[in-house]
């Protein structure tokens, strides 16, 4: 078995064509690095090198086996760096349902890079929950940030918070400051309507049913926009409390008694794996903690 150390002496010599030299260049003596490449010699079963007055030279059996030294030892120096070098940080697949506030988001992403400290880097998705779910099964993601159905028993799940829907409007509008206020009395007002809302069907089943029938200020699948709306005063919303801020007013709508409930939905196994150890896991539950 051939040692890193006789490769060195070997290529040392076949560069300097001096054993002195050599000798000098890896810090051993010269009688050292000889009984080096005598072994190397025995173990390859092959004269590697001519001893001459005025040096030593290359035997072609020494110019056949440099070429194989010296890529056995830039692999062996290849190897080192990889193995010293920082482990790579975890990657970590985080589906985000589209109606997950992004100021959220957003908070925890400015506190991840100090918290992973660069253990774990991370991949946002943003979906819908079919998409989400889709996703999940077919292992392209690890977590999903949505909201925790029954229909998802089939995979691990952790509830973070529940949210009631609520009615958002303008700090001056005459109902705002209201404990609650009744659909009825929001007939005249026109809607920004959240296209992608999860409970659409369950709001316009619940107004047409008390006869209101809304007229629309906006369309739209942004609650950015819906929110900006609102706070310009051009009309109403209806959004999951998790929105709340203080620019514009949440009041509930009484008899209007539907939640959801937000938190993670991990693929298979990923609960254990990542639910202890995980930075951007811990700022989520911490986020909603706060919230």
């Amino acid at each position: 078995m051939i040692d890193q150390y006789m490769l060195r002496y070997f290529l040392a010599v076949a560069e300097l064509g001096s054993f002195s030299r050599a000798a000098r260049s890896v810090s051993v003596t010269q009688p050292t690095l000889s009984a080096g490449i005598a072994k190397l010699e025995r173990e390859l079963g092959a004269r590697l090198f001519e001893r001459e007055r005025k040096g030593v030279s290359l035997t072609p059996a020494g110019s056949r086996f440099l070429a194989r030294a010296r890529r056995i030892a830039s692999e062996y120096e290849q190897a080192l760096l990889e193995v010293q070098a920082e482990p790579e940080p975890r990657v970590l697949r985080v589906g985000v349902l589209g109606t997950i506030p992004t100021t959220l988001v957003e908070g925890v992403l400015e506190r991840h890079a100090a918290a992973s400290r660069g253990e774990e880097v991370l991949e946002l998705l943003d979906g819908s929950e079919r998409e989400l779910a889709e996703r999940l099964d077919r292992g392209r993601i690890d977590v999903a940030l949505t909201v925790v159905r029954p229909h998802h028993a089939r995979f691990p799940t952790e509830v973070l918070s529940r949210e009631r829907y609520m009615m958002v409007l303008p700090p001056d509008h005459p109902l705002a400051h209201e404990q609650e206020v009744q659909a009825e009395q929001l007939a005249r007002d026109r809607m920004a309507l959240r296209r992608h809302c999860e409970a659409l069907p369950d709001i316009n089943r619940f107004f047409t049913q008390r006869g209101v029938r809304p007229r629309f200020v906006l369309k739209t699948t942004s609650d950015a926009r819906v929110l900006s709306v609102v706070r310009a005063g051009a009309g109403i919303g209806m959004m999951p409390e998790g929105f709340a801020d203080d620019t514009v007013r949440f009041v509930p709508v009484r008899d209007f008694e539907l939640m959801r409930e937000v938190g993670f939905v991990y693929a298979g196994a990923m609960q254990r794996e990542i639910g202890q150890d995980s930075p951007f896991i811990a700022l989520v539950r911490e986020q909603y903690g706060r919230a």
